[in-house]
């Protein structure tokens, strides 16, 4: 009897609300692509973009970390270290900034972290350079950049201003996607900084693959306050309608209640399914659940995961990656 592959599920986004999707499913029996946002313009990331010019690796390290098999490296990943000005640096996006300096490609540098880290899974920017999110507002007009951007109060439209070439590892990822999955995160400065990226529009809107949006579970800050799911579900389509020069684009949602499964749809007709995907009180999706319910919905068993198996302390490993980490602070002269 043949085998069966598994599926490909795409997720794009940023890197806490596309981490916690991860978490889900790094428990089913899939073949993960992380495509991930490089508009990011705060913190370490923003201050390595501000000092050599490289796409933000933040997101980058979140995603990897997630999918790590190797969970005594992604635990050093994320640790912080002072720099000489007393601000937090992250190992992990000191460890990405060496190897984007080797490789001069930020896609080679990744994978370079995910073999380190024996992920489960690819994690992809969106993009080989930083780009810029520009949200034009309906009472302040144009505003630059994502830290800017969680400011305004009426967004329309949004797009990345930078990248004019998709990353062509994202645009094949898309091509043969079973399913994509777009959140949970911030739909401006996680999704939209993701999708509005070069012609990544245009790709997920003629993909063949079955398109999810998965609800947060709380009310975002601007610019998306008080938004309900049948509003993004028509920027969605609005931003992916525009880039591609009118395909029509569906949609279903995915989204938390306490109770058992519920499938319905909204005014417009858009399917949805209702589930618990967290327990009483937690503002995060719990992977467990979420896993759960993503496998009753997308049609397949989430028994059938294969359990990973942390790898045993692996001494090279970890002078590998404090090789890169020392290279970077000498590079940087600020550490």
């Amino acid at each position: 009897m043949p085998t069966i592959p598994p599926p490909k599920i795409v997720t794009m986004g940023g890197g806490h609300g596309q981490a916690a999707l991860l978490a889900a499913l790094r428990l089913l029996p899939c073949s993960i692509t992380a495509i991930v946002s490089v508009a990011d313009d705060g913190g370490c990331s923003g201050k390595l973009r501000e000092e050599v010019g490289m796409p933000p690796p933040g997101d980058l390290r979140r995603c990897l970390s997630t999918l790590a098999r190797n969970r005594n490296l992604a635990d050093a990943f994320e640790l912080r270290l002072l720099d000489a000005h007393q601000e937090a640096r992250s190992v992990g996006n000191l460890a990405l900034f060496e190897a984007y300096q080797q490789y001069g490609s930020l896609q080679k540098a990744v994978d370079w972290a995910a073999e380190l880290l024996q992920c489960a899974g690819r994690v992809v920017p969106v993009a080989e350079s930083p780009g810029v999110l520009v949200v034009y507002d309906l009472r302040d007009g144009r505003i630059e950049g994502e830290t800017h951007a969680q400011d305004v109060s009426s967004p329309m439209v949004a797009m990345v201003h930078g990248p004019t070439k998709t990353n062509p590892v994202a645009v094949s990822a898309i091509q043969q996607a079973d399913f994509i999955l777009l959140g949970p995160g911030s739909f401006f400065t996680s999704i939209l900084a993701t999708l509005t990226t070069a012609d990544v529009a245009e790709a997920v809107a003629k993909a063949k693959a079955k398109k999810v949006l998965i609800a947060n579970l709380v009310e975002e800050n601007d610019p998306a306050k008080s938004f309900e799911v049948i509003e993004y579900i028509r920027l969605l389509r609005d931003h992916l309608t525009i880039a591609s020069i009118g395909e029509e684009v569906t949609f279903s949602v995915l989204r938390h209640h306490d109770g058992d499964d519920e499938l319905g749809s909204l005014p417009d007709g858009t399917p949805i399914m209702s589930s618990r995907v967290c327990y009483p009180g937690q503002a995060v999706h719990d992977p467990i659940l979420l896993s759960r319910a993503l496998s009753r919905y997308l049609g397949f068993p989430a028994e059938k995961a294969i359990p990973s198996v942390p790898p045993p302390p692996n001494a090279e490993d970890e002078r590998k990656l404090q090789e890169h980490v020392e290279a970077a602070k000498r590079k940087l002269r600020t550490m």
